[in-house]
């Protein structure tokens, strides 16, 4: 056999395992020759086994590893030391056509029947790279994320321990990221806030899921900040909890804002309230009047009396009774007056409808005569109490019932407004104001509720927005549909409440 020609391996199970392996294998001699090529690394490599058996093996890899192979063959002989021999590592092979791929390389020696060499298999390792640098890629884009978030984050272990946590939460807190980690989450809370947030937080530890809650943190310079915490389990595959990931939203802006907000409603309540009363004024005075005159004229009688000498206490008793009941007439509509006018924060307590609407109607009905119009009242029996602020309430049916008053005036005198108290089917109590009046315009129906939106020559359009805002901030409604005499009805519903009775008193 000629010297170039390397040693063949013709024994047939060997053949049977080149022609079977899944992974390619390549015997090469000790001097580096191959000797054999199995069908998979033909796959592989792109070449037939009569085109490379007899060729260095260096073919099949690309500059540098090529040049540098045979010295490593050469090493191994005069030192014994391995340098891939038994190890295995990943390297970059050279197919036919020129083309490199990564690939896992396996490296043993054999000795059989007075033949040595090495065996090489070979895989493919071009689609694992590829996942691996892809799942670089996404790590890197993740922890991009998490860094620069706007948002501010933490990772923590499921003890409680600060892992990670972002730029945005070291700014938010005034705290150094390297401080944090390490730091008990819960020990950034406020003291009052900590059990809360350790019972959340504990739950998701162990079940997985997701825990949200506004909770006070305290800064580093010893400030507050109301927080938005929303915590979520991140789980394996198996669904168990390995760690908990939390974002935190500063509410403090967001908070003065309703704060103003809520101030500016109150301000333009007050504002609406001073303005229907100015609109009032000339009636209530005249209101006030009649109970006044009254009780001038009764006590008059009652001196006449004195004077004569004849007069008994029986014959003084009635008069009396009428001067204390004229009093407490003209009584009621200055503490009407009163309580709407005054400025006061928003009191929310256990209110009954009907006494609400009983001390609202003396302050229209002589706006309400002065138009020709009667007013009734049909208030429901045994109604629940409803929660909120009783001045805010009477500004809402106040204002209801003078937009009924004006528009049954305007179609004509001798009509009637009714104001009609229940309980309905979902537990809430309902304060219809119903007229009988020409009703409203179809095109204007669904811009009622808007802001200076009106329908009034001389109207803001802010009475009827300012009052669905009543309605919703006590958990209610108001709406508005045609009644069965072609008129509107405004329905105010509230939820009922249960109050015990020393809360009513």
């Amino acid at each position: 056999m000629p010297e170039s020609t390397p040693p063949a391996i013709a024994h047939d199970p060997l053949r049977a395992l080149l022609q079977a392996a899944v992974d390619a294998i390549v015997l090469i001699d000790e001097r580096g020759r191959i000797t054999a090529f199995s069908r998979s690394a033909e796959k592989l490599f792109g070449y037939r086994a009569a085109e490379v058996v007899g060729e260095n093996v260096n073919v099949l890899m690309p500059e540098p590893y090529r040049g540098e192979h045979d010295g490593y063959i050469e090493s191994y002989e005069n030192t014994g030391k391995r340098r891939i021999i038994g190890i295995g590592r990943e390297v970059v092979a050279r197919r036919k056509d020129g083309s490199t791929f990564p690939i896992d390389l396996s490296v043993g020696e054999y000795a059989t029947e007075g033949l040595r060499g090495f065996v090489g298999i070979l895989r493919d390792i071009t689609e694992r790279k590829h996942q691996e640098a892809l799942q670089r890629r996404n790590s890197e884009e993740l922890r991009l994320i998490f860094e620069f978030a706007p948002t501010a984050m933490t990772t923590t272990d499921l003890q409680g321990h600060i892992l990670r946590a972002n730029r945005a939460c070291a700014e938010l807190l005034g705290r150094d990221i390297d401080a944090l980690r390490g730091h008990r989450h819960v020990d950034l809370m406020h003291a009052d806030d900590r059990p809360r947030a350790i019972a959340g937080l504990s739950l998701i530890s162990d079940q997985g899921g997701e825990w949200r809650q506004e909770l006070r943190y305290r800064c580093a310079d010893g400030s507050e900040l109301t927080v938005l915490h929303y915590s979520a389990a991140v789980t394996d595959g198996d669904g168990r909890p390995q760690q908990i990931i939390s974002e935190l939203v500063d509410r403090s802006a967001l908070l003065a804002a309703n704060r103003e907000a809520d101030a500016l409603r109150e301000r333009l309540m007050h504002a609406s309230r001073i303005g229907q009363l100015g609109e009032m004024v000339s009636g209530i005075a005249h209101e006030v009047n009649q109970p006044l005159t009254a009780i001038a004229n009764y006590a008059s009688a009652c001196r006449r009396l004195l004077q004569s000498g004849q007069a008994t206490p029986a014959e003084l008793a009635t008069p009396l009774d009428r001067i204390a009941a004229q009093a407490e007439r003209a009584g009621q509509v200055i503490r009407g007056l009163r309580t709407l006018a005054r400025r006061q924060d928003s009191q929310r307590r256990p209110l009954d409808v009907n006494q609400l609407v009983r001390e609202v109607l003396p302050l229209v009905e002589f706006e309400a005569r002065q138009s020709g119009v009667r007013l009734r009242s049909w208030l429901g029996e045994k109604l629940p109490p409803v929660g909120g602020d009783a001045v805010q309430i009477q500004q809402v049916l106040l204002n209801l019932i003078r937009n009924a008053v004006e528009a049954v005036a305007a179609a004509g005198p001798g009509d009637i407004v009714d104001v009609v108290t229940v309980c309905n089917e979902a537990q809430r109590v309902e304060i219809q104001v119903a007229d009988r009046g020409p009703g409203i315009a179809a095109e204007a129906v669904a811009r009622l509720f808007e802001p200076f939106y009106t329908t009034k020559p001389q109207g803001m359009g802010l009475g009827l927005s300012i009052c669905e805002s009543i309605a919703n901030a006590h958990g209610g409604e108001l709406s508005y549909y045609c009644n069965e005499y072609g008129g509107a009805t405004f329905a105010l519903r509230l939820p009922a409440m249960v109050a015990s009775q020393e809360d009513m008193r």
